[in-house]
C-alpha cells in the first residue's frame, strides 16, 4: 500500500524494518535484533497514569520498561538467554502481528513512524496471552540503513496479568 505523503521507498524501508524487528523477536534472533538499534537508543514502555493518560517522563515517572542505551538492551538479552529473568523463564513462544504503519515525519536524518501491533504469547506458566498496543518510532539513517533510535511501546493494558518482557510486546 502506498503512503501518499511520503515516497514509496521510505515507506517500504520503514515497513520492512518494523516487520523484521517483529520477526526477529519471534524467531529469537537476538543478535540481529540488537543490530536494529543505534548505540544511544531508548526503549520505553510507559505506564498508564490514569484511564486516559500515559506517563510522560521516563526519567521521573514509573514505567513498565525503560532501557536507555544499547548496553541496557544487551543486558536484557543476556538475562533472557541465560534464564536469569523471572519474566522469561521459561521463554514464551510468540507471534507478533504488526500493521497500520504510518510515517509521521521525515527529515534528512530521522523518520518518525507509528504502528499498531498484537502479540500472541504461549507461556507454560500463564497460558495463552494476547496483548496489543501501538509503537512510536524514531528511526535514524545510518551507514547500515534505517535503525531504531527510540521506540515507545504503548500497551493497552493498565494492569498486567503475568509477566511482560521485550520479546512479548
Amino acid at each position: 500500500m502506498s503512503n501518499s505523503i511520503y515516497p514509496d521507498s521510505m515507506y517500504s524501508a520503514v515497513r520492512d524494518l518494523v516487520y523484521l524487528e517483529a520477526d526477529l523477536l519471534d524467531r529469537r534472533g537476538w543478535d540481529q535484533w540488537l543490530d536494529l538499534y543505534v548505540d544511544d537508543c531508548v526503549y520505553w514502555v510507559p505506564s498508564w497514569a490514569s484511564e486516559d493518560e500515559l506517563t510522560e517522563d521516563p526519567e521521573l515517572e514509573v514505567n513498565m520498561i525503560y532501557l536507555k542505551g544499547k548496553p541496557s538492551l544487551e543486558a536484557r538479552i543476556y538475562r533472557i538467554q541465560s534464564g536469569l529473568s523471572y519474566a522469561t523463564s521459561p521463554l514464551a513462544r510468540t507471534s507478533h502481528l504488526v500493521d497500520t504503519i504510518r510515517l509521521l515525519n521525515e527529515t534528512s536524518e530521522t523518520v518518525e513512524a507509528s504502528a499498531k501491533w498484537m502479540t500472541l504469547s504461549s507461556d507454560p506458566r500463564w497460558g495463552k496471552q494476547i496483548r496489543g498496543g501501538w509503537d512510536d518510532f524514531q528511526l535514524r539513517q545510518t551507514n547500515s540503513g534505517l535503525r531504531i533510535a527510540r521506540k515507545k511501546i504503548v500497551l493497552l493494558e493498565s494492569a498486567i496479568d503475568g509477566a511482560v518482557d521485550i520479546h512479548q510486546i
